[in-house]
């Protein structure tokens, strides 16, 4: 990973989120000043957790740090959870990107959008979560309306920015963080292919290295490319296309473009577009394609080891080794229609389940593997195995709160017990294995 940079002693703590050098420049640093970010160099910075200060004087109190008209203070709280419990929940970084909320309120594809993805997180993680229900709902449908209102209308790059970005912002919470059907999420992501398919102005993320704009680009490159690994479709991104994503805020840090992190993202999306001709038009994979795949993972897993001297290298050489697994059961699976028993299959589970649970994974990065836990988990056949995956779902399920959690230990429990009770579904084909969530969750 990209050495860190070091921040100045007494620095805001806008510059000290970001790892940047700050001029100390009071009453507003320089680097705050020409951004619009707030510039704060108080001692102690308020973060906000549902209307009540988590540090500081006020801490744990339970009544609200200041009282507006209640609909003012809905929305304000919602953007404000939005910004600071949300959206880390989407970034493997201690950052995310600064958002003007004020800027934020004057696009209403945007607004509501961001309105309703807070509502329904912070509802699912309220103890009294029922009462929200109506209100969740209706900042849902809000949400809905006014994105279909704002595609009727002519679509600048700037208006067509929005409307992606409120797009990923629907496919988050009706995949993630409260999955409502099985077409809600598809059709989410075919309408962002959609998008980005008119929208002149995506080249221009990766040029101008926008923070909300590419770390909402590379979440839905991700759910795109998983849900098309599992359904069987050929993602939007071309395997050369992830390279473009180095050196950019993306969802999993700003690192190179030949990180192995995407280059493991790159052999996926590779494995997908074969993956699709077999699906849908019978194609047989040539075994030296197959074969210069895996060496390919193989190649890319020593190079990493080799270079893993420190603890945060050995994290994330454990990080991209999960997904390295998935690819390797994807290839032996959906492209060499190999069973569950085949020793192929279970040596790569037996790996997997080694890096899910191992002591290499900080808890961050073991947050952002729900992805390989599906896959690995699905093909466990040892109880020490689906134990391994059950305390590692139970540990990230309180950090995360997403009802996709809630899915993907449901359909782990009913695979394990077919497995048990039926010698045909282990020979079932990749994608009659994963028919029952592919549809209803987007997982990474």
């Amino acid at each position: 990973m990209p050495p860190r940079i070091r921040t100045v002693e007494g620095s805001c703590w806008s510059c000290k989120e970001r790892r940047v050098i700050c001029d100390l420049t009071l009453p507003a640093c320089v680097k705050c000043t020409k951004t619009g970010r707030r510039c704060d160099y108080g001692a102690l910075r308020l973060k906000w957790t549902d209307c009540v200060a988590s540090r500081g004087r006020f801490a744990g109190q339970k009544v609200p740090l200041y009282q507006k008209p209640t609909l003012q203070r809905n929305s304000d709280h919602y953007l404000m959870y939005f910004e600071n419990e949300l959206l880390p929940r989407f970034n493997l970084t201690n950052t995310v990107p600064t958002i003007d909320l004020k800027l934020l309120e004057k696009d209403p594809v945007l607004f509501e959008s961001a309105i309703a993805v807070a509502n329904a997180h912070a509802a699912y993680r309220s103890v009294d979560g029922k009462a929200l229900v109506l209100q969740k709902i209706q900042s849902r449908n809000r949400a809905l309306r006014v994105f279909r209102e704002q595609l009727m209308t002519a679509h600048s790059d700037e208006v067509t920015s929005s409307l992606f970005i409120a797009n990923v912002l629907l496919c988050i919470l009706d995949g993630i963080i409260e999955p409502v059907s099985t077409s809600a999420t598809h059709h989410h992501l075919v309408g962002g292919k959609a998008i980005l398919k008119l929208w002149a102005g995506a080249r221009s993320v990766f040029e101008l290295k926008q923070e909300l704009p590419v770390l909402m680009l590379s979440i839905f490159a991700t759910m795109d490319l998983t849900h098309s690994l599992l359904i069987g479709d050929s993602p939007y991104f071309e395997p050369s296309s992830w390279a473009e994503f180095g050196n950019s805020e993306s969802w999993w840090g700003n690192v190179k473009p030949n990180n192995p992190f995407i280059e493991t993202m790159a052999i996926m999306a590779r494995l997908a577009n074969l993956g699709a001709g077999v699906r849908t038009c019978k194609d047989i994979v040539e075994i030296d394609t197959l074969a210069s795949i895996q060496s390919s993972l193989d190649q890319q897993a020593a190079d990493q080891h080799a270079t893993s001297t420190t603890t945060d290298s050995v994290a994330w050489a454990a990080f991209c080794s999960a997904y390295r697994f998935s690819a390797s059961l994807y290839l032996y699976r959906a492209l060499s229609s190999l069973d569950v028993d085949h020793p192929l299959v279970q040596q790569a589970v037996t790996s997997g389940i080694g890096v899910i649970g191992g002591t290499g994974l900080t808890d961050k990065l073991h947050h952002c593997i729900l992805f390989p836990m599906l896959v690995i988990g699905s093909h466990c056949v040892i109880p020490e195995q689906r134990g391994a995956i059950r305390k590692s779902l139970e540990k990230t399920s309180v950090y995360l709160s997403f009802e996709a959690l809630r899915s993907l230990e449901s359909f782990l429990e009913r695979r394990w017990l077919t497995l048990d009770n039926s010698a045909e579904v282990r020979k079932q084909s990749w994608w009659e294995y994963f028919d029952e969530i592919a549809g209803v969750s987007c997982l990474f």
